[in-house]
């Protein structure tokens, strides 16, 4: 990775305006001034090893170090990351497993005074259990902890300037299964629930709540139904549908909360020896949606429907 920034900034004042009878004209623009040119170089080296252990368990270990280098003088990093995972094929389909990874992100920019910000760090701890009770038919039961550190927040003392003192807790499950149908329908659906809790912050007012723009409950279900018209050609079709909970935000003057939204995808595709064509639609019935609102006052509108097509080749 190398990532080179570089900007100019300069502060004005201007008088106040009525918003229901504004007078324009008497900004001035401000001076220019260069700020310290900013250059992130980043290269890592990952190793991993798989063993099989009396052909019942599957043991993953993995080490990876980067050296990630922020220039606004000389502030060189190394920084080392692990992974480790464990499986067991118990029986009757079971196999129970647990696994810890930790991670980090350069943030690119600076703050206010010309410091560079530093990578944000995570670690993870997951278990769950997987069954498959019979061929075509995989189910997933998962729990876990992520705890992400040196997040970005605003600073309380300059609404200017940006400084990393969060910290985020995130806590939950996942459900998901799959499933192979007779008459070549294939099916999949997903739950998730997740508290991500922010435990530190310059910003006083969002500790202890869920984190901004970040749902608690998400769910999926999606189904594909294969029409065999020849033995060359073949028709696929497919409906799924989305559901997002609602977000909340966290500002000075109180909190604001997004609603909860369900959208509907589909697809047609057509396969032919070796071509295919495709026709991805999202948001099917073109519902209009905010996500998310922030309780800065300003809200994002979700995404309209979109058409997709797509013409395949297979080697």
């Amino acid at each position: 990775m190398n990532y080179r920034e570089s900007q100019r900034s300069g502060f004005g004042s201007v008088a106040d305006i009525d918003i229901y009878n504004p007078v324009y004209g008497d900004f001035v623009a401000p001076e220019l001034f260069e700020l310290p040119t900013l250059r992130q170089e980043q290269i890592g080296v990952y190793v991993q090893d798989q063993i099989r252990i009396l052909d019942r368990a599957s043991l993953v270990l993995g080490a990876r170090r980067d050296r990630a280098e922020s220039r606004t003088g000389d502030d060189e990093k190394q920084i080392d990351t692990w992974r480790a995972g464990l499986i067991v094929d118990v029986a009757f389909g079971l196999s129970p497993y647990v696994s810890y990874m930790e991670s980090f992100l350069p943030v690119g920019g600076l703050d206010l005074f010309g410091a560079a910000f530093k990578p944000q760090r995570g670690k993870q701890y997951e278990g769950g259990v997987k069954w498959a009770p019979r061929p075509g038919t995989l189910l997933t039961a998962s729990a876990f902890k992520i705890t992400e550190t040196n997040r970005p927040t605003n600073d309380p003392d300059n609404v200017l300037n940006t400084v990393q003192t969060g910290e985020v807790e995130s806590r939950g499950f996942e459900l998901e299964g799959a499933v192979d149908l007779p008459g070549e329908v294939y099916v999949t659906a997903a739950y998730s629930y997740v508290k991500a809790e922010v435990t530190e912050s310059g910003f006083p007012e969002e500790i202890g709540v869920q984190l901004s723009a970040t749902p608690k409950h998400q769910a999926s279900a999606w189904g594909v139904k294969t029409w065999r018209l020849s033995d060359e050609v073949s028709l696929r079709t497919g409906l799924g549908v989305r559901y997002v909970g609602e977000t909340l935000s966290t500002g000075v003057a109180g909190a604001i909360r997004t609603p909860s939204y369900t959208l509907a995808d589909a697809l047609v595709a057509a396969d032919w020896q070796t071509w295919s064509l495709s026709l991805n639609v999202t948001n099917l019935f073109d519902k209009r949606y905010y996500s998310p609102c922030r309780a800065f006052g300003d809200c994002f509108t979700g995404n309209r429907q979109n058409v997709i097509a797509t013409v395949g080749y297979r080697f």
